[in-house]
């Protein structure tokens, strides 16, 4: 398990992954919410294309909430994290069987409180002026909006 750390505090390679990946999650939320803005769960059930892209932000959301630290996880307990990567497995494996109505509840109703959860996060750990690699490159220009 060389590598690997089971206990004791984060280090700062992992409190910068973690930071890389909730800003994925901050921005895939964002995306599905705004997807979803003005939208009524009866207009989202006859709009296929909507449908997708809500569906595919929610999966994106819950890859990354796969790949956040085990400290990263505990120190949030009152997130369902394993919830919201399980809801990701849902999308991804089993499209076909998708209930849009719990997906549209899902977004519209508990991403907000998943939101708060990770803008603070992100506020505590601090966005660097060292540079991050590409990924985290990226997560920065989405989080920021700079296209």
């Amino acid at each position: 398990m060389r590598g690997k750390r089971l206990t004791g505090k984060p280090s700062s390679h992992d409190t910068q992954r973690d930071l890389i990946h909730l800003l994925q999650i901050q921005h895939e939320l964002q995306l599905a919410l705004s997807f979803l803005d003005g939208v009524t769960i009866e207009q989202f059930a006859e709009d296929e294309l909507r449908q997708h892209a809500v569906a595919m932000a929610v999966a994106q959301a819950g890859e990354h909430v796969k790949k956040l630290s085990r400290q990263f996880v505990a120190s949030q307990p009152d997130i369902a994290w394993k919830a919201i990567a399980g809801t990701r497995d849902w999308v991804v494996h089993d499209y076909g069987n998708l209930d849009f109505d719990t997906i549209y509840q899902s977004v519209t109703e508990e991403s907000p409180e998943v939101m708060a959860c990770v803008e603070k996060a992100i506020a505590q750990i601090g966005i660097p002026d060292t540079h991050i690699g590409d990924i985290g490159s990226t997560a920065l220009k989405n989080a920021r909006g700079i296209n």
